[in-house]
This record gives structure tokens, sequence and C-alpha cells, in this order.
């Protein structure tokens, strides 16, 4: 605070944080004790005065303060600046932190201009000033909760300024001295002593109590009926993986054709056999494939080729 030049005591409770590099600027956090109105137009007032914030080209700031004009109630101010709503998020961490008493200020700087700052960074400039403030206020609480550890007598006669400021003020006291109560970490659970899944078992043709029960004779030929729906699993992902290859973009341009290949033609009334709908041939051409546009059109289409086993197609068909 010796580049301010001031005789006012709030001054000497100035910390500042660590500045944070933005596209083009940065961004720094300060905070202050302050008891009145007067107090904050002091501060503000020092640091435009001051040589190295002169390229400053915003001041958002934030207060809470306890008056007692018409009873013990707290004032709370916020500004913005040129940088809309910075004053307001600066509010909320005061607000979420309890803090009364004190007044939480974020410079900007830019390098050419003054720029309002949503319109270079977008809401990435709350992101950064609210970072900023918190760090700020977390350093100078744990610089409060050093000052009653022991340990080194002349570190303890030598407190941090900003620590022996807050200490001062009984309001701002109160307010840092509360521990931050971090989320629980994640836990990670070790199951390598469970005992592996059991594969499932497929139905051969003798028991599990047959002799031939493990031996080669009783494996079946493919997996079945795991689902309890009959069919081959396998063949389920077979057919799927013929179903990825048929989009339903060639769907909707068979069902707008007019007159189509034969041969597409005969494919439609194979399967329209297979669904147990079988076409007439004889039939005209016209009446024909309107059946064939009635197979495209049946919404559970997909799903039956899906399903669909070829070891249970009866041998008439």
């Amino acid at each position: 605070s010796g580049d301010f030049g001031s005789d006012f005591g709030c001054l000497q409770t100035l910390t500042s944080g660590l500045k944070r590099d933005l596209r083009g600027g940065a961004v720094q956090a300060h905070v202050c004790v302050v008891s009145c109105h007067s107090d904050v137009v002091h501060v503000l007032d020092a640091f435009k005065q001051a040589a190295n914030f002169n390229s400053v080209v915003s001041w958002s700031y934030a207060y809470r303060i306890m008056e007692s004009t018409c009873g013990p109630q707290i004032s709370e101010v916020c500004e913005d600046d040129i940088d809309e709503g910075c004053g307001e998020k600066l509010l909320t961490v005061l607000q979420r932190f309890a803090l009364q008493g004190l007044l939480l200020v974020v410079s900007r700087w830019q390098e050419y201009g003054a720029t309002p700052g949503l319109e270079l960074y977008g809401t990435s400039l709350y992101v950064a000033m609210v970072e900023r403030a918190k760090d700020l206020i977390t350093n100078l609480k744990q610089a409060v909760g050093l000052g009653g550890l022991g340990g080194d007598p002349s570190a303890q006669q030598q407190p941090h300024p900003a620590a022996a400021a807050a200490t001062s003020a009984p309001s701002a006291q109160q307010a840092l001295l509360p521990e931050i109560q971090l989320p629980p970490k994640p836990k990670n659970f070790n199951f390598s002593a469970l005992p592996p899944v059991a594969e499932p078992r497929s139905f051969g043709k003798y028991g599990p109590n047959h002799f031939l029960c493990d031996s080669a004779l009783n494996r079946p030929a493919s997996l079945p009926n795991l689902f309890g729906g009959g069919g081959d699993v396998r063949q389920w992902m077979a057919n799927d993986k013929a179903l990825r290859s048929l989009p339903d973009a060639d769907l909707y341009a068979l069902r707008s054709m007019r007159q189509p290949d034969w041969r597409i033609e005969e494919v439609l009334q194979a399967v329209a056999v297979l669904r147990g709908q079988p076409i007439r041939a004889s039939g005209a051409a016209v009446v024909r494939w309107g059946q064939c546009k009635e197979v495209l059109r049946s919404p559970t289409l997909r799903t039956e080729l899906l399903l669909f086993d070829a070891a249970q197609v009866p041998v008439e068909a």
C-alpha cells in the first residue's frame, strides 16, 4: 500500500491477489477492510491514482457493511463499471463466504482500448473474476487460521498484514475464521476379490447328470434361446450387422417408387412370405407392388428382420 501515499487506516489492510492473464489483458482481485461508504471511496481513489493501475480499464467491486442508522442491518453495494454483471458476481462471492466489512475489487487491464469485457471474453470473464476473488479470500482465511497455531514465536508475532487487519475487525474476523467444508473425495472400490461371473450354460441333448453331459457330443451347434423367446443370439448379431447397411432413407426411397425393378419385387415378395403374408404372383403388377409397399410400411419390419431365424422357416414356405 506504499504506492498509494495515503494516511487512511483502511489502506493498511489492502491485500492483492495474483494476476491472471487473459487474451489481450489480465485481471486481479483485491480485498480491503472497510467500515463505511467513505472508506470505499478513499480506497478506489487511491487505486486510480496509483501508477501501477493507470492502465486499468474497468473497476468492478462489491462490499457489505453493517449500518445502524435504522437498526442493525447489512448494506450491500456492487458496481460493474464497463463490465456488466461483474459487480453482482463479486457480491455473490461475499454472500457465499458470509463476509461483511470487506471491500472486494477486481481490476481488469486491456492492451488496446477500453472494450466491455463481455464483448471480448463473453461469460468466461465472470469465471475468471470469480476464480481470482475466491482464491484471494481462501488465502486470507488460511492466513487468519495460522495465527492461533503453535510454532515459531517470531512468526506468531508478525502475522500476515491482511490477517492482522482482519483480526482487528470483529465482523471480518467472524467471517474469515470458519473453515471451508470441501466435498468428500471419490472412493475407489476393489472388486478383485469377488469370484468371476459364471458363463451362461446352454441346454444340450443330455441333462446335467448324464455321463455325456460334458462331452463333445452334447455341445449345441450354436448358442440358442438365452432370452427365452427362441432363436439364435449369434444369428441376431449377424442380422443386426446386415440391417446397419440398410438405412431408413433407402426404405423411404422404395416406398416412393411407382413400379420398381422385378428383382426388387421378388425380394419383397419373399419377405412377405416369411412374414406370413404371401403375395399372389398372378395379380396385377400395381396390386402386387401395393402389397409390397404395405410390407415396407410395417412399423415392426426392422425388429422382425433382426429376430429372423432361418432354421425356423417351414419347408413349405
